[in-house]
């Protein structure tokens, strides 16, 4: 019954509650003794139904429902995709354009935040402040043709592979639906991609998953430092700083409120998510702040999790090397920051950035902890395998994976320490 109700007309649910409401006041007239037909009553029975009507709709109740299957389950949802309120902005209309290191210094602050990319061997940063009005960058690297994504209202970098099954490209355009708060992005044709998990859920795609690239969300001078040849998508025709920034601050868990299912971290608690072999897990910032390295084995892969306290990094790490398995420990110090997740710009910034090392126990190597490069030891020019970390709010992580393991509940942490 309540599948059918979801995939019924939204315009006829809302009919079907106007005259529930309708004849729920009548009945009330009635059973009170007016057994006359009263124009008053009658119009007071429009009111209230029509208020039933507009309230539920403010909420969403009937908006169109999509079906599709969460991440590691089988059972189908009917999940609510909504347009988004209010009047669309504009995008930049001009292409956007890339520079070097250089010229980005003069454009960003150290601690402005970016989404890195390094895939086939380039480097690429996205600040904040111009992928978050522009939503997509459809990019090539090398001969592979990618997506590159950021949702502020979920905090989400993604980067994807842009082919489908027959081997075509798909080239991902700003949104105008959301699920669960993530944009449903379009693509050239008739499909839509849900930018928290890359899958689509209209069109002639739907149910095909685009594949994941591993990205970190970072500061400028980390990123700067771990990868210094790297190009940077320039703010210029844009905001120069990152405009949702009070977003992120206030208490509002997206544009669409909805709150966690898991109160195990509050809604707007940033976790890094990862997903292997159908075993997830999230690791919450404020967590890693405690226990900066975290090792374990995720869908039978030794990982590990680092966190650089200074820039605000978590990523995540295949653990094997050359057929060996590392064990990793701090070398250098790993500063505390005055939040789990600098999120705004020039917040919490830094004069003197220090990368945070780690050293593996085995061979005694140096490792950035940022780029999971080695830089120093035996082992030096290997890089660790980053893995598809996935960053996100805890109100929308604990959404798309309701059954996933958690690292750093709010009720597991001890009193974090002062600077």
């Amino acid at each position: 019954m309540k599948i059918y109700w979801h995939t019924l007309n939204p315009r006829l649910r809302g009919l079907l509650v106007f005259l529930v409401a309708f004849t729920l006041t009548q009945f009330g007239f009635f059973v009170s003794g007016s057994l006359a037909i009263n124009p008053i009553d009658l119009l007071f029975g429009f009111y209230i139904g029509g208020f039933v009507v507009y309230f539920l709709a403010r909420w969403g109740f009937f908006a169109v429902r999509v079906p599709f299957i969460l991440p590691n389950q089988e059972a189908t949802i009917h999940e609510k995709f909504r347009k988004n309120p209010g009047k669309r902005r504009p995008g930049p209309g001009e292409p956007a354009e890339f520079i070097d290191v250089d010229d980005a210094d003069e454009e960003l602050l150290d601690d402005d935040r970016v989404v890195g990319v390094y895939f086939n061997g380039e480097a690429a940063a996205y600040p904040l402040a111009a992928l978050g009005v522009r939503e997509t960058s459809n990019e090539e690297y090398g001969d592979e043709s990618i997506v590159v994504s950021w949702s502020p209202v979920t905090y989400s970098a993604r980067a994807f592979l842009a082919k489908v099954g027959d081997g075509s490209s798909v080239i991902l355009n700003r949104h105008t639906h959301t699920v669960y708060n993530s944009p449903a992005m379009p693509d050239q044709n008739d499909s839509t991609f849900v930018q928290f998990i890359g899958r689509a859920i209209t069109g002639s795609l739907t149910g095909w998953t685009l594949e994941q690239i591993p990205v970190i969300t970072t500061t400028w001078v980390a990123w700067k430092q771990a990868y210094p040849d790297t190009e940077v998508m320039s703010t210029e025709g844009g905001p120069e700083a990152d405009p949702f920034e009070r977003y992120y601050a206030n208490d509002r868990n997206g544009v669409h409120s909805l709150m966690p299912t898991d109160k195990r971290l509050h809604g707007k608690d940033v976790v890094l998510g990862v997903d292997i072999k159908g075993e997830a897990k999230a690791y919450s910032y404020l967590g890693l702040i405690e226990t900066p390295i975290v090792e374990e084995d995720l869908g039978r892969t030794p990982i590990v999790v680092l966190h650089e306290r200074a820039s605000a990094t978590a990523a995540a790490f295949s653990r094997t090397v050359n057929g060996q398995t590392l064990s990793f420990k701090g070398k250098n110090k790993n500063p505390q920051r005055r939040s789990g997740e600098a999120t705004a710009s020039g917040e919490g910034e830094r004069s003197n950035y220090e990368p945070w090392l780690v050293e593996d126990t085995q061979t005694g190597s140096t490792w950035r902890a940022v780029s999971g490069e080695c830089i120093e030891g035996d082992l030096k020019g290997s890089r660790l395998e980053m893995l598809n970390g996935m960053t996100g709010f805890w109100y929308a992580w604990s959404r798309f994976y309701p059954t996933a393991q958690l690292f750093g509940a709010i009720n597991d942490l001890e009193t974090p320490p002062e600077d």
